[in-house]
């Protein structure tokens, strides 16, 4: 018996394999016509519209009493009047208050741009110089030439004229040639003199004179004052030894001093005559000297 059953099992177990997608399709059809027969689709009944509407409106005045009819509702009783035929609902004209601060503006912000891989060249700007503008040509007036003087004609000289010329510019240049012949000569002199010069002795012996009168007559205001001081003083002898010229050339800053300088030369002119050849080559002597007034009323020269 046993063995009588072993061989029915492999076929059973081959048969359920076979018929397992039939099954599994037929049972998923069933389960979806069991929902499509078991749902039921209706549509809902439009709302039914509103039959009547209510009317609202603001109330300007107030009105003690209740209208009989009312043509709108508002929060106070107010008795219409007017002459309209339609009803129309109270208007005002006040705007309503708004706060600035129950208002925002809105500001869209744009997106930022996308960034250029690639610069873009920059553009190079040239500018031209205005030329300047032309000022308008003034119309210049006609020149008014002046008139040309009158060259007078070249005087005519004839041969008596000229030579009457010439005569009296050889009379005129004798004249100063003598003028000049004849002028003194003169020998200048100063404290750098040489001593092989020819005047040497005759500057020694003035010098030797003029200090023994200036010391004689020493100026009396200088010794009570005590008064000192030095000035250069300039004197001119002619051959005869009489004073030419005499003149202070500068001033001690004591007119005390000056004066007394210049009355000292008077003093002691007049001086040697000039002799030997002193007298043979100069008519005049020019002397300048450094004059000293100098402690224990003393004068050097």
């Amino acid at each position: 018996m046993t063995a009588a059953l072993s061989p029915s099992l492999p076929r059973t177990f081959s048969l359920k394999a076979s018929n397992r997608l039939g099954l599994t399709l037929s049972i998923a059809i069933l389960v979806h016509l069991l929902l499509i027969l078991g749902l039921g689709f209706h549509q809902e009944p439009h709302p039914k519209p509103i039959s009547k509407t209510l009317d609202i409106a603001l109330t300007i005045v107030k009105s003690p009493e209740r209208p009989k009819e009312i043509d709108f509702i508002a929060q106070e009783n107010q008795i219409g009047s007017g002459e309209q035929v339609r009803k129309t609902p109270p208007k005002t004209n006040d705007s309503t208050p708004i706060r600035k601060q129950d208002v925002q503006k809105v500001v869209t912000k744009s997106p930022p741009p996308e960034v250029q891989q690639q610069q873009t060249p920059k553009a190079v700007v040239t500018t031209k110089a205005q030329k300047p503008e032309k000022a308008p040509v003034q119309a210049q007036p006609d020149r008014v030439t002046p008139p040309r003087p009158k060259t007078e004609p070249a005087p005519v000289f004839d041969s008596s004229t000229l030579s009457a010329e010439i005569a009296n510019l050889e009379a005129e240049l004798a004249q100063d040639t003598e003028r000049y012949a004849k002028r003194p000569r003169v020998h200048r002199l100063n404290g750098v003199s040489s001593a092989s010069d020819i005047s040497a002795w005759y500057r020694d012996e003035w010098r030797k004179k003029v200090e023994r009168v200036g010391n004689l007559n020493y100026p009396e205001e200088a010794k009570r004052q005590k008064i000192h001081g030095s000035l250069r003083v300039l004197v001119t002898i002619n051959r005869d030894g009489t004073v030419a010229e005499l003149k202070v050339l500068e001033s001690s800053g004591q007119p005390v001093l000056d004066n007394a300088a210049l009355r000292i030369v008077r003093l002691s002119a007049p001086f040697a005559p000039f002799t030997g050849d002193l007298a043979r080559h100069y008519d005049q002597i020019e002397i300048i000297r450094t004059w000293r007034f100098e402690r224990g009323d003393r004068l050097t020269n």
